[in-house]
């Protein structure tokens, strides 16, 4: 913490405690006051998120996408990794079939023996 908000955060305690507010001010996960509160956990990165980062915005998505874009209902689909961690491809498939057929519309499932990712178009 710079020394600037380090004053402003002791500036402001001294005046809530003159007033005798209760409060909690939470900085950099340290807290200051007497009321009682629950820190908020971190949320785990999920989709997007946990994998744009590694292989860049789409880059997943236009893989999976010659796979998934012609399938009909009943259709089933392979799609190896690649080079993409196995979890990327499934996170991708799920959430690009999601958004093509809507919920119900697909299942899908890691078949650890070929190595692939299997999608089921259903009907919904």
């Amino acid at each position: 913490m710079l020394e600037i908000q380090r004053t402003t955060l002791t500036k402001a305690i001294k005046l809530l405690n003159s007033i005798g507010a209760e409060y909690a001010i939470i900085v950099n996960e340290e807290k200051h006051g007497t009321l009682e509160v629950v820190m908020k956990k971190q949320k785990a990165t999920q989709g997007k998120k946990a994998f744009s980062h590694l292989y860049g915005r789409n880059v997943l998505r236009e893989y999976v996408r010659p796979y998934i874009d012609p399938l009909k209902v009943g259709d089933v689909v392979q799609i190896p990794p690649g080079q993409f961690m196995r979890e990327a491809i499934a996170a991708s498939a799920a959430s690009y079939a999601h958004q093509l057929f809507g919920k119900g519309g697909h299942t899908g499932r890691y078949d650890n023996e070929n190595n692939v990712y299997e999608l089921l178009r259903l009907e919904n």
